[in-house]
């Protein structure tokens, strides 16, 4: 490897905002010779096992209670190819920039020296029982109890050249102790407690490729130490050829680089990459691995690359995960169209704490949508957890994803909106316009100019007519139109402008476009609303419906005995 020398700048600033006082540290470590940030390396907190990592800049943000922030307590920060190094907090100075130099660790190619055809195979031939070593070792390297994790999730996707998507979430990930064999899937191991959660809004398009709103289980099963799906070295090493192509080192152990390869490349799914296995102990503690797929069908094709990188931290003398990394590119082509359309996901986790033997009871599985909904996004929380540091990547998508609305406000209404109509009779602007309709029980009907009611429907039938007549019932119409020239035109268009009928317009704020697809399947839609605010039927008879006395007296029975209780 090239002699460098590595630069790690490090910025302090107390955050007196967050829910209880931390202290910030932000930094970058760069190559000194090429000015370039080094990415992926592990910096961790002596005796808690608790750290964060470099991005693809070199860049990283550790916040830090402030008790853990004392003299006591060091950082380890140690990368592949380079010394070691332990950084006494006592000797970070939070008026400056901390500028360390690292020594690069010395090439030790000695014993992989390939000198001719012969040395060739011979090497192939080491190179591969060098991975079988690896994996025949694998229940002596791997954790062998039960452990919990927690992490920091980050998922985004793109299309052509816009993104589209951005997830982020805090999950604790408890494996439970399940021996020294391998299992499956992820799902037969791992339990998932979703603690914070903040999400855009989808504006996805490539429908060939929908995945599940949050992707835990496909990220773990990276892991070749633990899961047989989608791991070819462990189904099927006889299809790789495999190489010694490079040595370096991590800490004081010397790590051999592996390349593995398809022996065909006539599989529509192949697999091909490097493997950094310690020499030491013949421990995993990398893996990139490439995965190609192509499906063709008479009325379109799909191809997709999915890039996958596992690291792993060495505690003791067992190794567990550190940061998993999946990069998908898919390419869908319609032969009927001729039209093509690129999406590109990444989906990454980091391991802020590691708890071994850490002890939880945390529901079998990854979160559902409906699971995701009851998180509350809460701004303050974020000030306090480790995140992976954005690097200028993540501010395109940012800055994507904000030109239709501001993308902390898509932050706070994403599940309020995924609630559906419930979400709007919530709303609080939706409650103070009911105030003005002197608490009379409201039959409603929720329109947009791109949902019309039948207008037919909304003719009250004669019983109806009579209690609205009396003032026991209103019939109200509110439209999600963001513009008022649009609800006002329709209103006169379709007949709905009636003294029997009351109009509200409740604009959300987010633009037609996304307030439809939210609700382009509920509206319009029908339903009862008590004095309270609250809904007292959301599936009612429709307005015209004649044969209805026996329901609205009812209806109007229990609400005078529920208001003479009061």
């Amino acid at each position: 490897m090239r002699g460098l020398l590595l630069s790690f700048l490090l910025f302090i600033c107390l955050n007196v905002g967050a829910q209880e006082s931390v202290i910030v540290l932000k930094g970058q470590v760069t190559d000194l010779q090429s000015g370039e940030g080094v990415p992926f390396v592990n910096i961790r907190l002596n005796d808690y096992y608790y750290g964060t990592s470099t991005n693809l800049d070199g860049r990283f943000e550790l916040k830090l209670k402030t008790d853990r922030f004392n003299q006591k307590n060091e950082l380890r920060i140690s990368c592949i190819g380079y010394h070691s190094l332990t950084l006494s907090l006592a000797k970070v100075d939070p008026e400056r920039y901390q500028q360390i130099q690292l020594k690069p660790r010395q090439n030790r190619l000695d014993d992989f020296v390939v000198k001719s055809n012969r040395a060739q195979r011979r090497e192939n031939n080491q190179a591969k029982t060098l991975v079988m070593d690896a994996i025949d070792l694998i229940p002596y390297n791997k954790a062998k109890s039960h452990y919990l994790a927690k992490t920091f999730y980050r998922h985004y996707c793109k299309e052509d050249t816009t993104y589209v998507r951005l997830t982020e979430a805090a999950i604790d990930v408890y494996q439970y102790k399940k021996g020294a064999k391998f299992v499956q899937i992820p799902e037969h191991r791992l339990q998932f407690n979703l603690s914070q959660m903040r999400r855009s809004f989808d504006f996805t398009t490539f429908a060939k490729l929908k995945h599940p709103p949050i992707s835990l289980n496909f990220l773990w099963s990276n892991d070749l130490t633990n899961y047989e799906f989608h791991n070819p070295i462990r189904r099927r090493l006889e299809n790789y050829q495999f190489s010694i192509m490079d040595t370096t080192a991590l800490d004081d152990d010397l790590i051999a680089v592996v390349d593995f390869e398809p022996k065909s490349d006539k599989n529509s799914l192949s697999y091909s990459g490097k493997l950094y296995i310690n020499l030491t102990d013949k421990a995993f503690v990398r893996a990139d691995i490439n995965e190609v797929q192509v499906h063709a069908s008479a009325l379109d094709s799909v191809r997709s690359t999915v890039k996958k990188r596992v690291f792993f931290q060495k505690i003791g003398n067992r190794y567990f995960p550190q940061r998993l990394i999946s990069d998908v590119d898919a390419t869908h082509f319609s032969r009927g169209t001729g039209e093509s359309v690129v999406h590109i996901s990444h989906v990454e986790l980091m391991v802020n704490e590691m708890i071994p033997k850490g002890k939880a009871q945390f529901a079998t599985g990854e979160p559902t949508e409906e699971d995701l909904r009851e998180i509350t996004y809460n701004p303050t929380f974020w000030k306090s957890y480790t995140v992976l540091e954005a690097t200028p990547l993540e501010e395109k998508i940012i800055n994507d994803l904000s030109r239709r609305i501001e993308l902390d406000k898509q932050f706070e209404a994403i599940n309020r909106l995924k609630e559906g109509i419930k979400a709007i009779v919530s709303r609080d602007d939706f409650k103070k316009m009911l105030e003005s309709l002197e608490n009379k029980p409201l039959y409603t009907i929720i329109w947009a100019k791109w949902s019309i009611p039948n207008f037919y429907e909304v003719i009250p039938s004669p019983f109806m007519r009579k209690l609205l007549k009396r003032d026991k019932f209103k019939l109200l119409m509110v439209s999600l139109d963001e513009l008022e020239e649009d609800w006002l035109t329709n209103r006169a268009l379709y007949g709905f402008d009636k003294d029997y009928i009351v109009h509200k317009r409740l604009p959300l704020g987010f633009g037609d476009d996304i307030t439809r697809k939210f609700f382009q399947e509920m509206i319009p839609d029908f339903l009862v609303i008590g004095p309270g605010g609250n809904i007292l039927d959301h599936a009612p008879p429709l307005p015209n419906q004649v044969d209805v006395k026996d329901y609205y007296n009812k209806m109007l029975k229990a609400l005078s005995v529920e208001s003479s209780s009061n």
